[in-house]
């Protein structure tokens, strides 16, 4: 296995046995316990890419929110796991609202915390071993390739994240069709559907940038003006 976590915890004892943990499954495991450092390493080009970063919320320096700002700010996409000792609502959705794709609260679950990161780190859980993973799509001159978690444009490949795929999954599935926010929150990110969070037009504002050839006039991920979105998917013109 080549994934690399990137584990940001200034708590010695939770960073070590998250270590332990993720090392157990497979995965290459690296600490840090400050913000700024995980900001340097994320930032660094001549090391191994991280795959994943599960991110502590309060951290000496600058905090777990500052981090997940600074990267999407950076146009750096790689999906954020936020942990987090503050349940409530609304540091939750800060947290999402901020680009982060997914958060678990303090104290959790061992076995939830590794799912979540199996779900990131883009590997398809299958109930069904005799099951085919979705088929690829094309939304105008983007060919979508779920099994690969990849799309394709003009002769380039770019990754996505899981939660990006399972946007666009959703949104294919209901092609042509208005999709609500409060859908799309609970069956995207398993929030109660009445979570006021900008979370969604977050995404698909990451999405645009990908799919469409002119993201600030899009022609194929369509805002419904106050109920969501609808994904419209004929080919671009030529």
């Amino acid at each position: 296995m080549d994934e690399r976590v990137l584990v940001v915890e200034d708590e010695e004892h939770l960073a070590r046995g998250l270590a332990f943990n993720l090392e157990a499954e497979g995965y290459r495991v690296e600490l840090l316990e400050r913000g700024e450092a995980a900001l340097a390493r994320l930032a660094d080009v001549s090391a191994p890419a991280i795959d994943l970063v599960l991110l502590d919320v309060m951290l000496p320096g600058i905090s777990g929110f500052d981090v997940v700002s600074r990267l999407r700010k950076a146009e750096n996409r790689v999906p954020v796991l936020l942990l987090t000792a503050r349940d409530a609502a609304a540091d939750i959705v800060r947290g999402l609202d901020l680009g982060a794709d997914d958060y678990l609260t303090k104290p959790f679950s061992l076995p939830v915390l590794l799912a979540r990161a199996r779900t990131l780190l883009r590997r398809i859980q299958r109930p069904d071993e005799d099951s085919e993973p979705p088929a690829p799509f094309v939304v105008g001159s983007a060919t979508v390739h779920p099994d690969r978690f990849e799309l394709e444009r003009g002769g380039r490949t770019i990754s996505i994240t899981a939660k990006e795929q399972a946007l666009l999954l959703l949104l294919w599935s209901r092609r042509g069709t208005a999709v609500s926010r409060g859908e799309i929150l609970q069956e995207v990110w398993d929030l109660n559907p009445d979570t006021r969070t900008r979370v969604v037009d977050t995404f698909v504002l990451r999405l645009r940038k990908l799919i469409e050839p002119d993201p600030s006039t899009p022609r194929h991920l369509l805002s419904v003006r106050s109920f969501g979105y609808k994904l419209v998917a004929e080919p671009a013109e030529a």
